[in-house]
């Protein structure tokens, strides 16, 4: 039995959310007492309605403030007591036989703080077969990793000591807390097993990455770097997360070529930036082997370096600026 704490989030999921509390349940009923609670981000479908006949706890954040997975996070944690807490997304879906093992490396290694597993992608609405996971034995792979996505279980202690998610990030908080967390000397791991089914748009595609840009996923460096500006995290989180950058430093020459030209009459420089951006594409869709493959990851790097510099920029908030405020369900 393990004092144990599971911290669902979503918004908009009424299409998984029933899998993803079952599969939890499914895998939680040998633990004893486990608190489990879905922080909805303020969802207008069914997703509250089709969790509330569970055995759960159910918080609604309110829509009129910054709506963020790290909020949803920031906010469970905050509603449990437990000492594990495994966060995971709404669109995910808990495979068995990960909790068991990544309980028996938490009691035989204090030194690590953050486990996370092998996330499966799979489209949205997919059915997958929990029973086609191969069992990997006793004798299972651990990696060391530097940071995590959003299926990963925690020490409360450690989250303790550190501090917790940072709620006003668009996006990027785990590796923002799992780089604060490794600078505290603690170890982050992966069991090379499955964790998680993922149901989520395809990678690599164009609309994924306007997607996510219009969601403003893409913010949440610049936020990073701008909080940490005068804390010894800074130069470890630039040298880790700051690759938004380089594209944007090239953008800017290309920008300022571009001026230079219209000014000068002189499109020499003007020209060979336009043809390195060309190169460029052309090497990505060499390497994703799809034109549009090689495209998204121009736009990709494009829109982090815009997140960059617009995250940078945003106003910082805190719990007494900004509270977050939410309903009991």
């Amino acid at each position: 039995m393990h004092d144990m704490a599971v911290v669902l989030i979503s918004k908009n999921q009424e299409w998984n959310i029933p899998r993803l509390i079952e599969s939890v349940l499914k895998e939680t009923v040998d633990q004893g007492l486990v608190e489990v609670i879905l922080v909805d981000s303020a969802s207008t479908d069914k997703t509250i309605e089709f969790a509330k006949p569970y055995p759960i706890q159910i918080v609604q954040l309110h829509a009129d403030q910054r709506l963020t997975a790290a909020a949803g996070r920031y906010t469970g944690m905050r509603h449990t007591s437990a000492e594990f807490v495994l966060f995971l997304d709404g669109d995910m879906q808990l495979c068995p036989g990960w909790l068991d093992r990544a309980f028996t490396l938490m009691d035989t290694r204090p030194e690590v703080a953050v486990i996370a597993g092998q996330v499966i992608d799979v489209p949205k609405n997919s059915h997958v077969d929990m029973t086609a996971i191969p069992d990997s034995g006793d004798d299972v792979a651990i990696t060391l990793i530097r940071n995590t996505g959003g299926a990963a279980m925690y020490r409360r202690s450690v989250l303790d000591q550190v501090g917790a998610f940072n709620p006003y990030l668009y996006s990027d908080e785990e590796p923002e807390l799992c780089i604060r967390i490794r600078h505290a000397g603690h170890q982050i791991v992966r069991i090379e097993t499955p964790i998680v089914y993922h149901h989520t748009d395809p990678r690599g595609e164009i609309q994924t990455v306007i997607g996510r840009w219009r969601r403003n996923l893409y913010l949440g460096a610049g936020q990073n770097l701008r909080h940490h500006l005068s804390s010894d995290i800074l130069w470890p989180y630039l040298r880790e997360r700051g690759y938004g950058i380089i594209p944007g430093a090239g953008l800017l020459v290309g920008i300022i070529s571009f001026v230079w030209a219209l000014v000068s009459g002189k499109w020499l420089w003007f020209g060979a930036w336009v043809l390195f951006f060309v190169s460029t594409i052309a090497l990505y869709a060499g390497r994703e082997r799809s034109i549009s493959r090689g495209i998204a990851r121009i736009l990709e790097r494009l829109f982090i370096a815009d997140g960059t510099l617009r995250g940078f920029l945003l106003r910082p908030q805190t719990q007494e600026t900004s509270p977050i405020r939410f309903d009991r369900v």
